[in-house]
């Protein structure tokens, strides 16, 4: 096996291995739509990607066994830390050899990130490929975000008739901002350590509210807000399998402590669904922190997992010099 850099040559065989993956992909959850199946989609993709970084190609004879490219983030996660992210379509490896293919690959793509000053790695995997999740596994990488999906039915459970859930207005900015601050001071507070969520203001929640397709739900206690959903259409934060134009995306959730456990969640989740398949849309994706622990206990119930993001923060810095 010979690992070599990219040329335009390559991207038929390139995007056929991804294909086939998603494919495979697609038949354990055959919600995700089927836009990725398309070559000349997953062509574009891929030139676009590799004429802005070196990547690595794996070959054999003459074959394609697999690829590597990636974008590098000068602000990985909103951190200090530069890091090198592979999206979930940026890498591929044959079935038959794919542990082998994969572990030849990311020996050279790290030489690259180390002498680049990347302080992280990552990459994201579609759900089902355990070969691949565990080779990343044994390569240092731990789960950081799970991207899921599911259709717009409804979820089908018994609610709590004392909740109310109502669309907010514009009249609710200031409660939905209140609630935001309440929600990055949870990413902070332990196990979620998580600094750089930056909550959103009156002013982002009230132009949030005037784009077409959005909208966020409140669950009420008489008048207290216990909580919200968000959610937006045409979102680009997804992950390229779980885009379509009739699918929408949660961009937020909370749900005040005094509150949890009483279906809050649920119950605004399935209004919310209901509404927006009413208006034609089919599914919802959603992509949540693995590593806060109300979140992954909501999501996992009623979404399936497409994708995990995975990173590797070396413990030490490289020079190539």
């Amino acid at each position: 096996m010979e690992i070599t850099t990219f040329k335009k040559d390559y991207l038929p065989d390139m995007a056929g291995i991804f294909i086939r993956n998603f494919q495979q992909l697609r038949l354990s959850v055959p919600t995700v739509p089927n836009l990725m199946e398309e070559p000349d989609r997953v062509i574009d993709g891929l030139s676009r990607l590799f004429d802005r970084c070196p990547g690595v190609v794996a070959l054999a004879g003459g074959r394609v066994l697999g690829y590597m490219g990636w974008s590098i983030v000068d602000h990985f996660r909103g951190s200090e830390r530069k890091g090198a992210y592979c999206p979930e379509w940026g890498h591929g490896a044959i079935q038959e050899t794919r542990p082998q293919v994969y572990r030849a690959m990311y020996r050279a793509a790290s030489q690259v990130w180390a002498e680049g000053g990347c302080q992280v790695h990552a990459l994201t995997l579609l759900a089902h490929d355990r070969p691949a999740e565990k080779v990343w596994f044994w390569n240092g990488f731990g789960l950081t975000v799970v991207d899921a999906i599911r259709s717009t039915c409804p979820l089908g459970g018994n609610f709590s008739s004392d909740i109310y859930i109502r669309k907010a207005t514009q009249d609710d900015i200031e409660t939905l901002a209140q609630m935001e601050i309440e929600l990055g001071e949870h990413f902070r507070q332990p196990p979620v350590l998580m600094e750089a969520y930056q909550p959103v203001d009156a002013t982002g929640l009230s132009q949030f509210l005037d784009e077409p397709g959005n909208s966020i739900w409140l669950a009420m206690d008489g008048k207290n807000g216990m909580g919200y959903l968000r959610f937006a259409a045409n979102n680009d934060d997804s992950v390229a399998v779980a885009r379509a134009p009739d699918n929408i995306s949660n961009t937020g959730a909370y749900i005040r402590p005094a509150y949890r456990g009483r279906g809050a969640a649920a119950a605004t989740l399935e209004e919310a669904l209901r509404d927006y398949a009413s208006q034609g849309f089919q599914r919802c994706s959603v992509n949540f922190e693995s590593f806060n622990p109300e979140a992954a206990g909501f999501w996992i119930r009623y979404f399936e997992p497409v994708t995990y993001s995975v990173l590797r923060v070396p413990e030490r810095e490289y020079s190539s010099g």
